[in-house]
């Protein structure tokens, strides 16, 4: 049977071989609940984010992800409730999220810090019948494809903490606890794996105008190596945000997996818009044209006077 390689190439590395599972997200400084469900306790308004990521352009059946997220603040009763719909799709493979998460805050001396629980339902799903699957005697001739296209259901659990203070931030994550098994009617059995997130970043004033956010996000799953993307960001007039990052990883013989620009303006205090570009550094570049990510969030109710001087898209 023949497929597109890269078809071949991408959905079948992910389903096989790779063990890291979740998406990724060029612009993590304003998605943080994705990562860690213990980050809407800290929020002091109701945050409601819209994401699509188009990756690797130019590569048919590459990954694309759209994502839908609600963070829900209760502050006077120090807690918060957070929700997120999301797709992936790679080539025939498709993923649907669907995560509710519930976290608590605690005052301390030296800032607040949040835990959080997280429930999570997915659905994996392959498409024997999409168009782009080519074989010479018909994809009904071969014996090894499952027909009936098989879908499975998973639940699984996470946890999270996150800690803020007036000038910094940092957390630690396991958003999948549970070794839940999928498409395992397959001639090969697929489950899902552990993933652990560490974040940490400052926020430094270098005037009255501009605002330097230096960050980081490392990513550790079984059975893959890990991911780490170094990001700074500079705000002026807390209205344009500037940014670059540097994701590691890749080819042996590249320095790297993307670099990444950002960009971001915020033309009314309860709208942002964001937009990265990445650009592959590992040899699939040959074959692709970079990924773009697009980014839309909007927030309810008045900033308290005090919480107005930290910038909530970053902490």
């Amino acid at each position: 049977m023949r497929i597109y390689f890269t078809i071949l190439l991408i959905t079948f590395h992910l389903i096989s071989i790779s063990g890291q599972q979740d998406a990724l997200y060029t612009q993590f400084a304003y998605n943080k609940m994705v990562y860690n469900p213990a980050y809407s306790a800290q929020l002091k308004y109701a945050d409601f984010t819209l994401l699509v990521r188009d990756q690797w352009n130019g590569i048919e059946g590459a990954p694309n992800t759209q994502l839908l997220s609600a963070a829900i603040p209760f502050s006077k009763q120090n807690f918060g409730l957070g929700f997120i719909t999301s797709r992936q799709t790679q080539g025939i493979y498709e993923v649907m999220n669907l995560r509710g998460a519930y976290s608590y805050a605690m005052q301390l001396e030296e800032g607040t810090l949040s835990a959080g629980l997280e429930l999570a339902g997915r659905r994996y799903a392959l498409n024997f019948n999409d168009e782009r699957l080519v074989g010479f005697e018909g994809v009904e001739g071969d014996p090894a494809i499952d027909q009936l296209n098989p879908v499975t259901y998973t639940f699984n659990v996470g946890t999270g903490l996150y800690f803020k203070s007036r000038r910094l931030f940092a957390g630690v994550s396991i958003p999948r606890m549970l070794n839940s098994k999928y498409l395992d009617d397959l001639a090969g059995s697929s489950n899902e794996v552990r993933h652990l997130y560490v974040m940490g970043g400052a926020r430094l004033d270098l005037n009255a105008d501009f605002e330097v956010v230096p960050q980081f996000l490392m990513k550790f799953a079984q059975n893959s190596p890990y991911d780490l993307d170094i990001q700074a960001g500079l705000i002026y007039k807390k209205e344009y945000h500037v940014g670059l990052n540097f994701r590691s990883g890749g080819a042996r013989t590249s320095i790297g997996d993307s670099f990444a620009f950002l960009f971001g303006l915020s033309p009314v205090q309860h709208l942002f818009f964001g937009f990265s570009y990445d650009i592959t550094l590992s040899p699939l570049r040959l074959y692709e044209s970079g990924s773009l990510e697009v980014l839309v969030k909007y927030s309810l109710g008045e900033n308290e006077p005090d919480a107005t001087i930290i910038n909530p898209r970053y902490f």
